[in-house]
């Protein structure tokens, strides 16, 4: 089976991938607590590794303008109308790395009527360094239990289908396009890069996503909730130390 969901080979390519790899490798290596939002960290069997970086474009100029050029102009496509980015992250994956259970974005984003997403890969995606599996034939929002994400049951009913990706692909994700992935079982990372955008009439930004992420967040950690990386409970690794909500207003990692 295809996968009917625009799937873009090698959109960033040569030069312009490479540097894109770089500049992941220095995000990583940002202190905790130095930039807008923060680094998550999970429990491997190497020890505690990064999982995830948020809001990376509000520190790193190279980052915003591929968010804003060429990811915004496949996203615009997808859309067929005029987006704005709203949120942007790395998920890095490492050896032994979680995976995440079936979820659809949308419900992730408070308050936003739609959404696009455009996931880069910095490394070869496969199914043994955990993948992305979609269930591509479907457009409206499904049951969900406690944790945000799909109804097992209904989860076990979908079809689904992995997609392999090589560094530089592009793959376009509506918001309501059921997807998962695996641990990563493999010696090498599967890192990726994912910007998101609203349609423009919709005046979502970055600055209320990330306020109200913050807000969703902080309330289910006060009612005893398991300690997150989205606001919705999908993540399936062993989540550890980090600063998920840092009080960094400004970029100082130099």
């Amino acid at each position: 089976m295809t996968v009917p969901l625009p799937l873009h080979r090698q959109a960033v390519s040569g030069r312009a991938l490479a540097r894109l790899r770089t500049w992941v490798a220095e995000v990583e290596a940002w202190p905790v607590g130095s930039h807008r939002w923060g680094h998550y960290y999970e429990e491997t069997a190497a020890g505690a590794v990064p999982c995830r970086t948020e809001n990376v474009s509000a520190c790193h100029d190279g980052v915003r303008r591929l968010v804003e050029g060429v990811l915004g102009d496949i996203a615009a496509d997808a859309a067929t109308a005029a987006v704005a980015d709203f949120k942007d992250k790395v998920n890095y994956k490492h050896p032994g790395g979680g995976g995440f259970g079936p979820h659809q974005d949308l419900p992730a984003y408070p308050g936003a009527p739609e959404v696009v997403s455009v996931l880069v890969a910095l490394d070869a995606c496969t199914e043994v360094s955990g993948c992305l599996w979609l269930a591509p034939e479907v457009s409206e929002p499904l049951p969900t239990d406690q944790r945000g994400t799909i109804d097992p049951a209904v989860a076990s009913s979908l079809e689904w289908v992995p997609v392999d990706m090589h560094p530089g692909d592009a793959l376009v994700l509506h918001g309501l396009a059921p997807h998962f992935s695996r641990a990563n079982t493999g010696s090498q990372p599967r890192r990726v890069l994912v910007a998101s955008y609203a349609p423009v009439g919709a005046r979502y930004s970055r600055d209320r996503y990330y306020r109200e992420r913050r807000a969703s967040m902080l309330r289910s950690a006060a009612a005893g909730g398991t300690t997150r990386i989205s606001t919705i409970d999908d993540f399936e690794g062993r989540r550890t130390s980090g600063d998920g909500h840092p009080s960094a207003t400004a970029c100082t990692h130099g």
